[in-house]
């Protein structure tokens, strides 16, 4: 049971990539191109989203992350397993500045003969070390993202947010970067408290910001104990914990979720 969750993966992995390639080309407005340089050296090709209409002072900023074999084009889009155009759509809206990016070996950043599904088979199979380099990689590429967001002042609102791999990427990071403020992750996949640096539950305690987590009852990839036991762990005193009927794509109704959690919140 140990690798449990990344046998799923491997199972779910080419269901996912078909999705990604039926997912129809993203048609958006006010897309700006650019690239920006983890700490390694790796490009990290980003779109940037201006927002809708002007805000007082400096835009909010967001940072989203899409999920395993997936890439940023998900946060373009309004279909399924993500329905990330609406959200990004209503972050505009809302006044915020938003910034995507390929997660490494994704997208723009995939590698001929080195597919992230094959490194989630070899963890499953014990060598759980490329794995956990593409997850800390990417989330390290996540942290560059974000100073590159926040270069020109520090805003109000800091939202960092993911889907699937994309939210345990924002719980990492998130729990090591105070600059977030907002912090919305749905369905983070329960990974194995061994690979440690990997690995949401290890980060929980250090979680201070407002916090929306999204879960499903029907995951195959966390619990509904381990959802709640991931939420219970955080010490933020401004958190939120809903649950959907559904299994790990969660239906179109969570935006709405997402929409009033963002109204309420300050």
């Amino acid at each position: 049971m140990k690798h449990l969750l990344l046998s799923a993966l491997v199972l779910l992995t080419p269901h996912l990539a078909s999705a990604a390639e039926a997912s129809p080309a993203p048609t958006v407005t006010g897309a700006v191109a650019r690239e920006v340089r983890a700490a390694d050296g790796e490009r990290i090709p980003l779109l940037v989203l201006e927002p809708h209409r002007p805000t007082k002072g400096p835009a909010p900023v967001a940072v989203l992350v899409h999920g395993l074999t997936r890439n940023k084009e998900d946060w373009l889009v309004d279909a399924k397993p993500t329905f990330g155009g609406a959200f990004t759509e209503a972050l505009r809206e809302a006044g915020y500045r938003v910034f995507l990016f390929d997660a490494r070996l994704h997208g723009a950043r995939a590698v001929e003969g080195d597919k992230p599904s094959a490194r989630v088979k070899r963890s499953h199979e014990g060598d759980s070390g490329p794995y956990r380099a593409m997850v800390a990689g990417t989330t390290e590429d996540a942290h560059a993202v974000l100073a590159h967001a926040l270069e020109g002042g520090r805003p109000p609102r800091v939202l960092l947010g993911g889907y699937s791999m994309g939210a345990q990427v924002a719980l990492l990071l998130a729990a090591r970067e105070p600059r977030v403020t907002h912090l919305v992750t749905m369905v983070p996949p329960h990974v194995d408290p061994t690979l440690e640096d990997v690995a949401p539950v290890r980060a929980v305690g250090r979680i201070q910001q407002r916090w929306l987590l999204l879960t499903a009852r029907r995951d195959g990839f966390a619990t509904p104990e381990q959802n709640e036991a991931l939420f219970t762990a955080a010490p933020s005193r401004h958190k939120a914990h809903h649950t959907f009927d559904s299994g790990h794509a969660l239906p179109r109704d969570y935006l709405s979720e997402v929409q009033r959690w963002l109204a309420a919140e300050p």
